[in-house]
């Protein structure tokens, strides 16, 4: 099997998108490519993802029996042929939904990632649908996943303990005894797992419950401290160049020769 020159494949479809409106899909079929290798090798933004707005099940039911041919090598042939001939003018190429030269009107702000938030762990999956559905899942599914699990083992447990009263020789008997002995360890672990995660989500109950009164709490600190603030710049400022008797006793001791120390007073 030949193998395809993605970049011309690309540019190929780019021209015919551009002509006719065809879609990614459909510009597999026609030319006998795999369309989940396509979707990931030719990068056409918005493009690269119209199908008609079908749905994914359709799509793999549809393309499930599709595997790339040899066909593909003399489109791109003639694709070559032309490719300069075509790129020339690509600038006064019909477009079906606008220009693609002109700045997008709705462009995402700078630094803006979220088209490519699961792009860490995304590119070691080839199924982005499990990227979807994990970013929908929360922490209560994995406790009843982990339930499940445990149902599971104690299933197993139930038809191991019955073959273990119908096994006669003793290396079965042994075998089924190191089985039953690891299904048991696998559905300690996984009770583990479960009050840990029970523990969780009331560690998370108790923070949305909390979070609030922490809040009020702390704005009633703030307010209380504006207040306290605002009473004593207004008793200091009523107090201002007030002399009351303690404050005259305090400037006679100041003019005072000695300041009004006593061990400087001569002794008579």
């Amino acid at each position: 099997m030949a193998k395809l020159d993605w970049k011309k494949l690309e540019q190929a479809f780019r021209r015919e998108h551009a002509e006719t409106g065809i879609t990614l899909l459909d510009w597999c079929r026609k030319k006998k490519i795999n369309y989940n290798t396509a979707r990931t090798r030719i990068k056409m933004g918005k493009i690269d993802h119209e199908i008609d707005h079908k749905t994914d099940h359709e799509i793999d039911h549809d393309i499930s029996d599709e595997e790339p041919s040899n066909d593909a090598g003399s489109g791109d042939e003639k694709c070559a042929d032309n490719s300069e001939k075509n790129c020339a003018n690509s600038a006064e190429t019909k477009r079906i939904r606008g220009s693609r030269l002109l700045p997008p009107s709705n462009a995402f702000s700078q630094r803006n990632t979220h088209a490519v938030r699961h792009r860490g762990y995304a590119k070691y999956l080839e199924a982005d649908n499990l990227m979807d559905d994990a970013s929908d899942m929360v922490l209560f599914d994995e406790l009843v996943f982990t339930r499940a699990r445990a149902l599971s083992v104690t299933k197993a447990l139930k038809g191991m303990f019955a073959d273990l009263e119908e096994a006669t020789d003793v290396e079965n008997r042994v075998a089924l005894y190191d089985k039953i002995l690891k299904a048991e360890q696998a559905l300690d672990r996984n009770i583990a797992r479960i009050e840990s995660i029970e523990r969780s989500l009331l560690t998370l109950d108790v923070l949305a419950e909390t979070a609030p009164k922490l809040r009020a709490d702390r704005e009633r600190i703030n307010a209380a401290r504006d207040k306290l603030r605002a009473e004593t710049d207004i008793l200091t400022s009523q107090r201002r160049g007030v002399i009351t008797p303690v404050s005259d006793i305090v400037s006679s001791l100041h003019e005072m020769s000695n300041s009004g120390r006593l061990d400087d007073i001569p002794e008579e």
